[in-house]
């Protein structure tokens, strides 16, 4: 392979998506898509750039590190996103705040973080979306853990399992305590990069009570596929926190209303697990798929994040898989890209003396939605034959003087190699009949 100048290369963490690599990402879009039609989801665009005091203002420290910020011509600090939920927020406030509720938005888009480039990270990446706005009952939490379990099923997905916790429960027990919202914040970063023992150590610090303590000690030490026996043990710890167990009892709901719609088994309860994001304020998952060693997608519910931008106070609850990962996921794992079949055909002239009519043949196939390709490297029939059959094309069209005397073209089967002499009017009965 030719090198280019590193001059002109491409940037460390960006990738150049071949063709095969493009369809792939697109047969996963495509099923997004069809999740939006099947739950009712309309799907909009935001700008690619916002104010960074909009994607900064809960994001996270993380994040925040990682923009990719600058000044733009009109003196403004804008961002490239680096994820979708206050871009969705805001566009909420800015177009559809009058529209009857619950408002089902959807998206597929790229995002960028100057991220350190390693397996299943980039800095660019794609993203698809759910957002569920204006509900605040349990069943739309499950309606989008449903999403997430159904887009991995339908794509072929069948070990996969969503890791679930409800933030709610976490931060009423540190408001108990006189954790500040910043302070709570930081504690749940380290709980999202698995530092368990600096998070305990970072409530010490800020003096939180030794029964406190054993509390959260225990509390964060339950997880598993089991939830109802870890449930019973957290009711137990929760016993004397009167608002952290108005959100577990809103968990519990959730789990419960989960069985209803094919979760049962997929989801793992851990009480240690935070995202990131500073804006959750209720139940937060990721979806995850064994050997992969990476979150194919999350979300969560962030109640009062409309509220922060100014506007009034919604609940609303999201999902966001990762739409490169899951490919890298399929990839790993040997999971087909189940592509629906299409007549894909090569047109092919004999001679210069046929080459208008080959480009008229080809005009007409795409005008009845046939997929046509005219060869033109003037390449002899045996070698375009072979080209035409390493590239995947399912027939060609070979277009000679003495079939077109008599009206009639050769139309070969390259899968089944064999070729019949008809008309084109035949050829595309034929092969719209295949379509």
């Amino acid at each position: 392979m030719i090198q280019v100048s590193k001059k002109y290369g491409k940037l460390r963490g960006m990738r150049d998506l071949l063709p095969e690599d493009v369809a792939k990402l697109n047969y996963v879009k495509s099923m997004v898509r069809k999740l939006f039609q099947l739950y009712g989801y309309k799907e909009i665009l935001t700008p690619t750039l916002e104010l960074f005091s909009l994607l900064a203002a809960k994001s996270g420290k993380d994040i925040r590190q990682r923009m990719y910020v600058f000044t733009d011509l009109g003196g403004r600090r804008v961002a490239l996103r680096p994820e979708m939920t206050a871009p969705v927020a805001r566009f909420y406030i800015n177009n559809m705040t009058s529209y009857p509720k619950p408002l089902r938005l959807g998206y597929i888009v790229n995002c960028f973080r100057y991220d350190e480039p390693q397996y299943g990270r980039y800095r660019e990446f794609w993203q698809g979306g759910f957002e569920l706005i204006g509900s605040k009952e349990p069943e739309s939490d499950v309606e989008i853990l449903e999403i997430a379990d159904s887009l991995l099923k339908r794509l072929g997905f069948s070990n996969h399992y969503i890791k679930i916790n409800h933030i709610g429960v976490i931060r009423e027990l540190l408001e108990y305590e006189g954790i500040s919202e910043d302070d709570q914040n930081r504690i749940f970063t380290l709980l999202d990069k698995g530092k368990l023992m600096d998070a305990l150590n970072l409530l010490k610090e800020l003096g939180a009570s030794s029964r406190f303590m054993e509390t959260a000690k225990s509390l964060f030490s339950l997880k598993g596929f089991n939830y109802n026996e870890i449930l019973i043990e957290v009711e137990k710890l929760l016993i004397d926190y009167e608002d952290a167990l108005t959100a577990f009892e809103n968990f519990k709901q959730i789990l419960d209303l989960s069985e209803k719609c094919g979760l049962t088994g997929r989801l793992f309860v851990d009480f240690s697990f935070a995202r990131g994001l500073e804006y959750y304020t209720g139940m937060i998952f990721e979806a995850y798929a064994p050997p992969v060693r990476v979150a194919l997608g999350g979300g969560g519910r962030y109640d009062k994040l409309i509220e922060l931008f100014g506007g009034e106070p919604t609940p609303a609850v999201g999902y966001s898989p990762g739409l490169d990962r899951i490919v890298l996921a399929m990839d790993e794992l040997k999971i087909p890209f189940k592509q629906e079949w299409y007549a894909r055909v090569f047109v092919i002239p004999v001679n210069e003396k046929v080459k208008s009519e080959a480009v008229e043949i080809a005009y007409k196939l795409r005008s009845f939605d046939i997929s046509a390709e005219l060869e033109v490297m003037n390449r002899s029939l045996k070698r375009a034959l072979s080209y035409a059959s390493n590239m995947k094309f399912t027939h060609a069209i070979i277009v000679g003087e003495k079939e077109l005397l008599k009206g009639e073209i050769v139309l070969r089967n390259l899968e089944r190699n064999v070729q019949y002499v008809v008309t084109l009017e035949e050829a595309i009965r034929l092969l719209r009949e295949k379509l």
